[in-house]
């Protein structure tokens, strides 16, 4: 198999993660893996991680790739640089897919410039390719306009894009039910490869045990003094979780006005929260924590932060935050792992998706707050959800949940791809 990522080792971008996993789990099952993705030089520096060797398997073989004649493409590339790597991403991967070794074609990434080959590559060599939506391919019209030429670009573009590389995929692999649902609603007429049994399925980001155990290997627990403060590590997307935070705070709000205690405790670390590439600071969480009269309580430092870091925070943490977007469809890749660290787990989400309607089904894996398009749970209740986990935090209370994730373990996960690579492999390449 050749996986198609935007970064590899040393990055550390969240969009590499679940391919990552796979070049562990995968060559057990009878896969060999090798990977297709732009040199470390070209991406986002804020992302190289030099301690990031430990998180992927060693005996993978990486095909980097460089930009050509890069300073002409300065003006017209994006942030992440996936169209100024396009081109060399097309051409390395028709001369990989010519030596005849590849049976199958994944692209997991949200540069889905990249993606677009799939039905070049597919044509010319008769290698099937499936697709792993992580995000939308194409957003809301609003999401295009206001942003400058090369958003406009996009708009005008990725509806063509998405058209030919999906109508033609073998398979199809998406986080949430929705994302499949709005797939097929847009592709259903066209009878697409993947809308076959078996070879289209929903499965969300895996919890990796080697990951905590990494981190726990190389962590040394701080030696600060916190007195009596019920300290909440975060870490993650700022801006696009802003109704998430807000609702918490608002809890922590009315808790506290109430002369409880316990919040007043309280002391919420925000880290990585600020926009990629962004220099300039933006607390916008902070902000709505000021809002809500607890800014006292709330700390964020908005420059990305490790990986590594990430998860040292987190074993920190007297307890989990999980911060939904404000999409239905969005499935948050931190959910399984952080129950899988047995702390006491808050997670606030929309109310229509799939992680809020799973938590409701399993209450043992996390207390769960709401919001939706225009509502947000009652803040009485959520107050009095906030205080549980409070006190779970407090007292140092820890949960087995192991045998509840098995499903969704990154072995678990493996296997399922591999079910639907070997449906793809069946059906053989779409005409």
């Amino acid at each position: 198999m050749l996986i198609v990522v935007s970064s590899y080792r040393p990055a550390m971008l969240a969009d590499m993660q679940r391919a990552r996993v796979l070049a562990w789990e995968l060559p057990a099952l009878g896969w060999d893996v090798e990977i297709l993705t732009p040199a470390p030089c070209e991406v986002r520096q804020d992302a190289i991680e030099p301690d990031a060797d430990g998180f992927f398997a060693e005996d993978t073989r990486a095909h980097e790739v460089r930009a050509w004649l890069s300073p002409l493409f300065w003006p017209f590339t994006s942030r992440s640089g996936s169209w100024r790597m396009a081109l060399p991403m097309f051409w390395h991967g028709r001369r990989l897919l010519a030596s005849g070794r590849f049976d199958l074609v994944y692209f997991s990434t949200t540069a889905f410039i990249f993606v677009a080959w799939g039905d070049r590559w597919r044509r010319r060599f008769g290698v099937p390719y499936a697709i792993d939506f992580q995000d939308p391919w194409l957003m809301p019209a609003d999401r295009y306009r206001g942003r400058g030429w090369k958003a406009r670009l996009s708009g005008w573009l990725d509806p063509c894009l998405e058209k030919a590389a999906v109508r033609h995929a073998a398979g199809l692999i998406a986080v949430s039910e929705g994302y499949i649902t709005t797939l097929k609603r847009r592709y259903h007429r066209q009878s697409p490869p993947w809308l076959e049994t078996g070879r289209h399925a929903v499965i969300p980001f895996a919890a990796d045990e080697r990951d905590l155990s990494e981190a726990a290997r190389t962590h040394s627990p701080s030696t600060a003094a916190d007195g009596n403060a019920l300290v909440l590590h975060y870490a993650g997307e700022g801006a696009t979780r802003l109704r998430s935070f807000s609702l918490i705070c608002q809890a922590l709000a009315r808790l506290r006005s109430h002369d409880d205690d316990l919040p007043r405790r309280v002391r919420i670390r925000l880290f990585g929260t600020g926009a990629p590439g962004k220099h300039e600071p933006c607390t916008v969480l902070k902000e709505a924590a000021d809002a809500a009269g607890i800014g006292d309580l709330i700390e964020e430092r908005p420059p990305r932060v490790p990986y590594r870091r990430a998860l040292e925070l987190m074993l920190e943490s007297r307890g989990v935050l999980v911060l939904g977007a404000d999409d239905s469809g969005y499935m948050p890749s931190k959910l399984f792992g952080y129950a899988l660290s047995g702390k006491p787990l808050l997670a606030c989400l929309r109310r229509d998706g799939a992680a809020y309607a799973l938590l409701r089904r399993e209450p043992r894996l996390g207390r769960s707050l709401w919001f939706d398009q225009s509502e947000t749970m009652p803040l009485d209740d959520a107050a009095a959800i906030v205080a549980a986990f409070l006190k779970e935090a407090a007292a140092g209370v820890t949960f087995d949940r192991r045998p509840l994730l098995c499903a969704h373990l990154a072995p678990a996960m493996a296997r399922q791809h591999v079910a639907l690579f070997q449906a793809c492999l069946a059906g053989g390449a779409a005409r």
